[in-house]
């Protein structure tokens, strides 16, 4: 079963592993916020991870590194996850900037996920008030951009429109606030 530990029977495996899975549920919750801030579905995330953690716990050799194996199956999950919001229009910044915050926490033990967040709120608070209200009504509240565009007396394109800048003007911030942090 465990190269590394001959000796270990199945059941102790499960039990190490066990620990390991319970050990590590902060940090690989944290992973998968860390790779999609302000996303409401990070527990479904976790849970999914765990269970695919689970189904391959046999392949998981006592000694090795927990962490990264956890991550990597996280970040499998957090990237498909991605693909489905961003079908639907829903991702704040681009998939280049979520593998720089992977890459990042993966290589770097040191790193701060509050650091991402606080970039990300620095960010937020230099837009123009009405554009980050528009982002708040996007992606935090449980209101459609034509309902907003209605409430606005405004075409639901022009908001798309809008959005589009406030994300690209985002991706920019962000890019830069993390390069600064990490200079």
């Amino acid at each position: 079963m465990d190269d590394h530990f001959p000796d270990v029977t199945e059941d102790e495996h499960d039990q190490e592993f066990v620990a390991l899975l319970t050990a590590h549920q902060g940090p690989v919750l944290a992973y998968i916020r860390s790779l999609m801030p302000g996303f409401s579905g990070a527990s479904d995330l976790l849970q999914q991870t765990n269970i695919t953690l689970w189904k391959k716990k046999d392949h998981f050799e006592l000694g090795t590194n927990f962490k990264a194996w956890a991550f990597a199956i996280a970040r499998n999950h957090v990237m498909d996850q991605r693909k489905k919001l961003k079908r639907n229009g829903w991702l704040v910044f681009s998939d280049e900037l979520a593998e720089i915050f992977a890459q990042e926490i993966e290589e770097d033990e040191a790193f701060d996920q509050d650091e991402a967040f606080r970039a990300l709120e620095v960010c937020l608070s230099k837009l123009r008030d009405h554009d980050r209200e528009l982002v708040q009504k996007r992606y935090c509240e449980s209101v459609t951009l034509d309902e907003y565009a209605r409430e606005l007396n405004r075409s639901s394109g022009t908001l798309k429109a809008r959005l589009f800048k406030i994300r690209a003007s985002l991706r920019r911030c962000l890019d830069n606030q993390l390069e600064h942090l990490h200079a």
